[in-house]
């Protein structure tokens, strides 16, 4: 279900009927992050676009995992294409916890909490973002009839963090999963996946797939950070009569 459909050639001319540009497109209808997503790294937001292998990237649930692969494609849409399951879908600003519109191609999995449906079951399921499409205020669009994507591949599978709140499923490499890995997550049946999206739809919200925590990840250095002595003639804070100011002296990159 969040494999690649297709990979076909296409061709573009200029005015005066010159071919321009030559390549191959990815079939809209799969998965991946528009490019201008961004996910949460441990220098805070960044581009997923700007990403490369080795990145360390903010997993649900393993803390940093680095980057093992990025691939970018280029899709093309046809301009009569009107079927939502090959659209992506457009969450507008603030529709869950992001300032400004964010994509989501309709076959990249998104992580579900089914524990806050209240319907009796808890963990974390993966479903396709199309069936999103008309949860709320989240519809099946086109941002331009080319755009480009980029899909990331961790060691093993991985749920990561994206601008809003939400939780990108990010399946591990394929030579990974050819040498035996298993999925960690549960990839959401026809009719499970209906259930689910029945029960957002009766809850009236979308936390089960945004998270606020998740939203606002800051950066987090990788070597410790160590108490300065200020300089010559500046006094150490903390006492009486002394000025307030912070304890530790962060390095301009650390600071937000």
């Amino acid at each position: 279900m969040l494999e690649v459909v297709s990979v076909s050639g296409f061709s573009k001319c200029d005015d005066t009927g010159q071919l321009a540009y030559l390549g191959k497109a990815v079939s809209a209808r799969r998965g991946g992050l528009l490019h201008g997503t961004k996910v949460a790294t441990t220098g805070g937001w960044k581009l997923v676009e700007s990403l490369v292998a080795g990145d360390l990237v903010r997993t649900l649930d393993n803390g940093f995992q680095q980057l093992l692969r990025v691939c970018d494609d280029r899709v093309v849409v046809a301009g009569d294409e009107r079927r939502a399951e090959h659209l992506p879908v457009l969450v507008p600003s603030r529709a869950a916890y992001n300032g400004r519109p964010v994509w989501l191609m309709p076959e990249q999995g998104m992580a579900l909490d089914q524990s806050k449906l209240g319907i009796g079951i808890d963990g974390i399921s993966i479903l396709p973002a199309r069936m999103l499409s008309g949860v709320g205020r989240l519809q099946s669009q086109t941002p331009a009839q080319t755009f480009d994507v980029t899909s990331l591949f961790f060691n093993q599978d991985e749920v990561v963090f994206i601008e809003g709140g939400f939780q990108a499923y990010c399946p591990a490499g394929r030579m990974v999963a050819a040498m035996g890995a298993t999925g960690a997550y549960k990839v959401a049946d026809a009719e499970h996946a209906d259930l689910l999206i029945e029960a957002i739809a009766i809850k009236g919200e979308i936390s089960a797939l945004a998270n606020p925590l998740g939203a606002l990840p800051a950066p987090i250095p990788q070597e410790p950070i160590f108490p300065l002595r200020p300089p010559m003639g500046i006094r150490r804070p903390g006492r009486p009569g002394r000025p307030n100011m912070p304890a530790l002296f962060l390095r301009p990159e650390w600071q937000t």
